[in-house]
């Protein structure tokens, strides 16, 4: 199974913008390089076939070090990216806001028991996307990062007599209250859990804030 990682390089300021106030630029986007990795490493113990398709600079020194093929978006909207990502199929297309998705819910994804598999998110978009072929009306026209995604796209798969394959719920780390809920988690599950994402949450607790003198 191709999984397909949607990502950013961590350039201060363009990554992880709702954190800024509470981690700075540099801070945000650190976080968001170590859980990037986390994810990648996590599908690859999955046993997943992963490839990252990658929104910015191709040549910054962190993607040259990812150690798996790279391509770049196309230009388009969330929805003309991920097709022309996901290609024939089968794929499926992860994000790299949860670094502590457990590895059985990709393989549960990437095991594609139906045309179409959703992972929700708490936000109202999904986690992931998995399809045998694809699926273009789920990707045109849609209105993306609302809190509506995840119910438009169930709509519209049924409406093409598709009847999705629903995984469990997670959450994206991209707003102050899901920062504190990460936080919280790591503390009781298994350190080998995140590694990358720990280290760079423990580094930033001993960095000064920016606003501090």
């Amino acid at each position: 199974m191709r999984c397909v990682v949607f990502t950013k390089p961590p350039v201060p300021g363009t990554c992880k913008t709702r954190l800024i106030p509470a981690l700075g630029a540099q801070g945000a986007a650190d976080l968001h390089a170590a859980m990037a990795l986390d994810v990648l490493d996590a599908a690859q113990r999955a046993g997943l076939a992963v490839e990252v398709s990658l929104a910015g600079d191709m040549d910054h020194p962190w993607v040259q070090s990812l150690g798996v093929p790279v391509s770049p978006q196309v230009s388009g909207d969330l929805g003309a990216r991920m097709l022309a990502a996901l290609g024939d199929g089968p794929a499926m297309a992860l994000g790299t806001d949860a670094p502590t998705l457990p590895i059985d819910f990709m393989r549960q994804a990437a095991a594609l028991q139906h045309p179409l598999v959703l992972g929700p998110a708490f936000d109202g978009g999904y986690w992931t996307l998995a399809w045998a072929k694809p699926i273009p009306e789920l990707m045109q026209d849609m209105v993306w990062s609302t809190d509506s995604v995840l119910s438009e796209t169930l709509l519209r798969a049924r409406s093409l007599g598709i009847e999705p394959q629903l995984l469990p719920f997670w959450y994206d780390v991209d707003t102050p209250d899901a920062l504190a809920l990460l936080k919280q988690q790591l503390r009781i599950l298994s350190p080998d859990t995140a590694p990358r994402t720990r280290s760079a949450l423990h580094a930033l607790g001993h960095r000064r804030s920016p606003h501090s003198p």
